[in-house]
């Protein structure tokens, strides 16, 4: 009999970071705390909202990372989509029922959550799940040099354009960029011999562009902030930059953060696996939108502690708490006995025998 292997901890405690870093950013977005009126209390609001886009790609590399090295699976988007399903239907009927203004668009949406933008991150996952055994097929069998041009044909609207011009550009769809990481991921595995991840394993090259780069960004953006210039085109580059998923500062940052952590010898350490677990529940279930605004101004009065950074500290870490505790009960009373019942069952053995007459085994 097999016996499973740990889990390594070190990419699990970047993904524990990457949702703190997430739940920052819509915080700040969001709850109204965010205070730019001095230059340190700029500076600090901008730091604390600077990494969301950056932690999604780290997201999507570390998934790509395993995934294009493993056979489809159809419990992975089957759970996810499910996930998605139970918290915002429950949810949302329960704001409905508790007397928040929840209106029938929004009601809509939480029956078909992965039909529209409003979780984007999740709904683009999604169609990247779906996508991998497509994926694994093309990728069967593809020379190095041809997988490299691949890339670097890709990288001219999904990464040169955005970084040139701060804006999108013809290629829009944030689906794109997730399909464009996996490659990239798969690529980055299969030769590891390449410059660049020679280049990102150096630890001061990965520290300068994964930590080094967001500062920049963060102390442009607060004096800009505090300048009151954020109609200039200055900022409009930062701000793009910040928030442009395939910007070059931002890839480049994902990428250095995962290597970084890569290269950590953390060994398996349960609570901090038992966390990453959470984040993507965490994720849906503290932006389902009949929710989000009461959690903000409802549960934590954000707006009545504008300008406290501490509070907003308080606020992500309790969030995050609150969330994964949640999840975990979720899991344990909804997930598990989901997962051994006989249609999931069934429903996943067929779909992982449609997946194996496309992508094809080594």
């Amino acid at each position: 009999m097999a016996v499973k292997t740990p889990r390594a901890s070190n990419l699990e405690l970047l993904r524990v970071l990457c949702m703190l870093l997430i739940i920052g950013d819509h915080l700040t977005g969001q709850g109204g705390i965010a205070d730019y009126s001095t230059l340190s209390s700029s500076f600090a609001f901008c730091l604390i909202g600077c990494g969301s886009r950056i932690a999604c790609s780290v997201f999507v590399l570390i998934g790509s990372w395993f995934l294009c090295e493993q056979p489809f699976q159809t419990r992975r988007p089957l759970s996810l989509w499910l996930s998605l399903w139970l918290y915002t239907v429950p949810v949302t009927l329960l704001c409905a029922l508790g007397g928040l203004p929840v209106s029938f668009g929004t009601l809509r949406w939480a029956a078909f959550p992965a039909s529209t933008r409003q979780l984007w991150f999740i709904s683009d996952y999604l169609v990247l799940l779906f996508c991998a055994p497509l994926l694994g097929r093309i990728l069967h069998g593809l020379p190095r040099a041809a997988h490299r041009g691949l890339l670097l044909v890709l990288a001219v609207p999904l990464v040169a354009y955005p970084t040139l011009f701060a804006e999108d550009g013809v290629v829009s769809d944030l689906a794109w960029m997730f399909l464009y990481e996996y490659l990239l991921a798969a690529y980055l595995r299969r030769y590891p011999d390449n410059r660049l991840s020679r280049l990102l394993r150096r630890r001061s090259v990965a520290l300068l562009l994964g930590i080094g780069l967001p500062l920049l960004n963060t102390a442009a953006r607060a004096w800009l902030e505090w300048q009151g210039q954020t109609d200039s085109k200055a900022f409009q580059y930062i701000a793009y930059y910040r928030t442009g998923l395939g910007t070059l500062p931002n890839l480049l940052a994902a990428l250095a953060l995962f290597f970084l952590f890569q290269s950590l010898n953390l060994g398996s350490r349960r609570w901090i696996n038992g966390l990453a677990g959470t984040t993507l529940g965490v994720y849906i279930l503290h932006q389902v939108p009949a929710f989000r605004d009461f959690l903000w101004n409802g549960i934590f009065q954000a707006q009545a502690h504008h300008g406290s950074v501490p509070y907003t500290l308080f606020v992500i870490a309790a969030t995050f708490a609150g969330c994964a505790f949640i999840d975990a009960l979720r899991t344990r009373l909804v997930m598990r006995p989901l997962y051994g019942s006989r249609p999931f069952r069934r429903l996943c053995e067929k779909g992982d025998a449609l997946a194996a007459k496309i992508q094809p085994c080594d």
